[in-house]
């Protein structure tokens, strides 16, 4: 086995798929430092005020009415005044480097929305909000902060967050990445079935050796990630790994940087790997990388399409192949709302490739599939 992976890396080495894919890599992050440098995404006072008027947009489809108590203003014109003006003290708060006075006025705002969700005609303005999700999100971090009195960011990201965004980035197209870069992985072999043959091992062997040549790629493609964020750290600093970031994991939690990273590393591996065996699988079935490629991709955004699968079918693995919507919360929002539990989605996708690896090696042993 260990001669043929090693035959393998020397071959995947020089391969211009892979040379093409780690540039795309490497472009991918290098342009998202770009837009964050452009956009000065973390900038307190930029999103404040793309916040701001938001909520000007909003309070432009009622009638100017006096927002006092005792004026003539509905409940959601009052609140959303309020929310204005807090908004604006948040800018302030930033300008004039009081960080304390921006978490208490924060603090203010994720409740007089939350009050807000419940009031009437808050659907017209609902699209100019954060949705109860986003809101909850953005409680529970500021709650954390008040409580554990972590200094509070407000510069534009640094290396660590910067980490933190471009994972959450790549939550949403690992599997569409990993689905095209493996969807021929075995196709050139049945074409050629002297390849397979000039080797001294079994079939099966030969598969998952070629597997596990992918998933050493894999380890590249997610160390390039790395190495080509380090020059943020000469431009932004290094940031602080245990900084909280908002998640939905069942429940409305915090988890600092590094352990974010970490969840979304493991599940870019196990997705990987259930994407490699699927290619194969598919490859043996169809020896069609375009057909491989279009029915994975289907298979990818079937849970989106029809959500309501969702409930349904919740060990569904293509449920949590977007695993950055699934620590967003993003399914709570859905007309018909679905709990999904990223700890629960490692399990089932674990479970997949438990039972993919016994297909393939049940059937490359047997022949069933040695005679395509």
């Amino acid at each position: 086995m260990w001669r043929i992976l090693k035959t393998f890396f020397i071959l995947e080495k020089s391969n211009k798929k892979n040379i093409f894919a780690c540039i795309i890599v490497a472009a991918f992050v290098f342009g998202l430092m770009f837009f964050v440098k452009t956009e000065d995404l973390g900038n307190s006072i930029k999103e404040k005020s793309g916040e701001y008027q938001s909520l000007s947009l909003a309070l432009t489809k009622f009638q100017n009415v006096d927002a006092t108590e005792e004026g003539k203003g509905s409940d959601l014109y009052k609140n959303l005044v309020v929310q204005q003006q807090l908004i604006a003290k948040q800018r302030m708060a930033v300008k004039v480097d009081r960080p304390e006075w921006f978490l208490d006025t924060a603090l203010e705002v994720v409740n007089l929305r939350a009050s807000a969700f419940d009031m009437e005609g808050f659907d017209k303005v609902a699209s100019n909000l954060p949705t109860k999700t986003e809101n909850e999100l953005e409680s529970v971090f500021y709650k954390h902060i008040k409580k554990t009195g972590t200094p509070l960011s407000l510069d534009s990201l640094s290396f660590f967050p910067f980490l933190a965004y471009l994972f959450g980035m790549l939550g949403s197209l690992w599997f569409i990445f990993m689905s095209i870069y493996s969807c021929g992985i075995m196709v050139e072999d049945f074409r050629h079935t002297s390849l397979i043959k000039g080797y001294p091992t079994t079939f099966d062997k030969y598969v998952m050796a070629k597997c596990i040549s992918s998933m050493l790629l894999v380890g590249v493609f997610l160390l390039e990630l790395f190495i080509c964020s380090l020059p943020l750290i000469y431009f932004k600093g290094l940031g602080d790994p245990t900084y909280p970031i908002a998640i939905f994991n069942g429940t409305f939690d915090v988890y600092p940087i590094y352990k974010y990273i970490g969840l979304a590393i493991l599940y870019m591996i196990c997705i990987s790997i259930f994407t490699i065996l699927l290619s194969v699988i598919l490859n043996v079935l169809l020896k069609n990388m375009y057909l491989t490629l279009f029915l994975e991709l289907l298979l990818f955004v079937f849970p989106i399409l029809f959500p309501s699968m969702m409930n349904f079918l919740p060990f569904n693995p293509f449920n949590y192949m977007n695993f950055t919507s699934v620590l967003n919360g993003q399914t709570l929002d859905l007309a018909d709302p679905v709990t999904l539990n990223s700890t629960y989605g490692l399990m089932y996708i674990g479970i997949s490739i438990v039972l993919m690896i016994v297909a393939v090696k049940l059937f490359l042993t047997t022949g069933k599939l040695k005679k395509v």
